[in-house]
């Protein structure tokens, strides 16, 4: 999922303050080309181009011009979308007054409008220097920034905004979105936390949070923000879509399905959004339906690679291997880098046994991306079959780089370098049995811990903490580790021994730093002993 991104800030209307006079009647008839708007190109000056106001403009700069006219004539020409006509006046302005942080700002705008986004930051660099406290010049310079990926400079810029005007919206929204680029999604759920907070009918907020915390694994509360946003803003496409993704991966397909069908419903002509109903359709099992949406999608948009790559996926599950075929290379004619594609058409060969083509494919899939272990794999698989041993070697060994717990490459490096009476036969040999021996603890340790859960449901808390407890000796450094003390944790909280909840919260966290759900919880417990120590002191007083 991708966060929604603001729009650029490149409108000018309503941005430059207005002179005082009503343009429109100022001034006299006079000749529109004078000596003062010689200083516009002369197409800005053709009459029936013009309107009432920018004649009346005109007129008054004839007679008596400031930089504040010019500035709103820049302003009446960027809201016809005059942009060059904008950027002359902007200068003139100028011209009259070096100082006017306005026109510095508005001129900056233009630019970007433009394209020329190196003056941009320039001017509304000039802008800020003359007026350090404009949030706008801030805001207009940290966009531009951030498009460019200058990402530590638009936090400067972000954060500079809201140090002036703390309850402006588009400021945490833009510096928090910025933030999950980078990472810092703590940070950035604070800040979508504080837009809301400022204003509570802020759907893109709303929207945006749950987008942060969907990141996070914290589907239950991303749900509830996507339905705030919707609750707002009825029409608001990426909140349905964003709750069907959701829905669809706390396994709710059906609720799923109808999220996509709304989007559908609010844009019938968008090939996405019919992409996304098929696939969910798809995991309903309602392959007909989902046929004909990715059908509508290729249709919708024909240059994109996607609705074909889905229905060739369709006919290869349904093993029509030339439909297969015929989809997944339309599709990679259309997206030349479309390692999926690739991989699909290539398993697509292997099946038909067209051997050399397939590896050719997997060679590509491979240099698109080297990490996927699947391709690797094959293609070790394939070079093996054509005799290629040493080829095969090094492509297991490269699946295995990437994943570790490739158990298929591990075997397969193992009987081929023992055939080789290559000593390192034995190290991949260790590894595969370690493996298996490792698979078939997280099978016991997942066991124990679903048991202990039901225990749990069942309210037998005795039972569900000795399986819990068994669960984590017998896990010991596994990957589930994290998990199981915070399991054990919630467990000795719900039955009330709150310093044993706490020990293994923090056992849990130390594990697993990221986990912001156990950190919410050990400072809700931090804040209940704060206010028992507190009464506690009120009544001995």
């Amino acid at each position: 999922m991708r966060f929604v991104g603001l729009s650029r800030l490149i409108i000018l209307a309503g941005a430059i303050p207005a002179v005082a006079q009503n343009h429109a009647t100022i001034g006299r008839s006079g000749d529109p080309t004078s000596k003062q708007t010689q200083q516009l190109p002369r197409s800005c000056l053709v009459q029936e181009n013009s309107s009432e106001q920018i004649k009346g403009l005109l007129e008054t700069i004839n007679d008596h011009p400031t930089a504040d006219a010019y500035n709103a004539l820049g302003d009446l020409y960027a809201r016809g979308r005059h942009t060059e006509c904008a950027i002359s006046a902007f200068k003139a302005a100028l011209r009259l007054d070096g100082q006017n942080w306005q026109s510095h700002y508005n001129l900056g705008l233009a630019l970007l409008t433009k394209g020329d986004r190196s003056r941009a930051a320039s001017e509304l660099q000039a802008a800020i220097r003359q007026q350090p406290d404009s949030a706008a010049s801030h805001f207009a310079l940290a966009t531009l920034l951030q498009e460019e990926g200058r990402l530590d400079g638009a936090v400067r810029e972000f954060e500079a905004v809201l140090q002036i005007d703390p309850k402006f919206a588009p400021g945490y929204l833009s510096l928090a979105t910025l933030y999950t680029q980078q990472g810092k999604n703590a940070e950035a759920e604070t800040l979508f936390r504080q837009a809301i907070q400022n204003d509570p009918n802020n759907a893109q907020a709303h929207a945006n949070l749950g987008l942060t915390m969907a990141k996070q694994g914290e589907f239950t509360t991303a749900e509830q923000e996507f339905q705030s946003a919707i609750g707002i803003d009825p029409q608001m496409v990426e909140a349905y879509t964003s709750l069907g993704m959701v829905e669809t991966k706390m396994g709710r397909g059906k609720e799923a399905v109808e999220n996509f069908r709304r989007v559908v419903a609010l844009q019938p002509a968008s090939a996405d959004a019919h992409l996304n109903l098929g696939i969910a359709l798809m995991d309903q099992y309602d392959r007909k339906a989902g046929f004909e949406e990715f059908t509508k999608a290729a249709q919708l948009n024909p240059n994109s690679g996607r609705p074909h790559y889905n229905l060739g996926r369709f006919y290869f599950e349904t093993g029509k291997y030339d439909e297969a075929r015929k989809e997944l290379e339309r599709a990679t004619r259309l997206e030349p880098n479309f390692a999926s594609a690739f991989y699909f058409l290539a398993l697509t060969e292997r099946q038909d046994n067209n051997l050399e083509r397939a590896t050719e494919l997997l060679q590509k899939v491979v240099v698109l991306n080297p990490n996927s272990t699947d391709a690797q794999y094959l293609l070790g698989q394939n070079l093996e079959r054509m005799g290629k041993t040493t080829e095969a070697i090094e492509h297991w060994k490269m699946a295995v780089k990437a994943d570790p717990n490739e158990s298929e490459a591990l075997y397969s490096l193992a009987r081929i370098l023992n055939k080789l009476h290559d000593p390192q036969a034995q190290q991949f040999q260790d590894r595969y049995d370690k493996l298996q021996r490792n698979e078939q603890t997280t099978d016991r340790v997942a066991n124990l811990g679903n048991s202990a859960i039901q225990s749990a449901n069942a309210q037998n808390w005795p039972r569900a903490l000795a399986q819990m407890k068994e669960a984590i000796a017998v896990c010991g450094e596994c990957a589930e580790a994290a998990h199981l003390h915070r399991n054990l944790g919630l467990m000795y909280c719900r039955t009330g021994n709150l310093e044993d909840g706490e020990k293994e919260l923090r056992a849990a966290l130390e594990l697993d730093p990221s986990d912001v759900a156990t950190k919410k919880t050990i400072d809700t417990l931090e804040n209940l002993r704060g206010a028992s120590a507190k009464g506690t002191e009120v009544n001995k007083n």
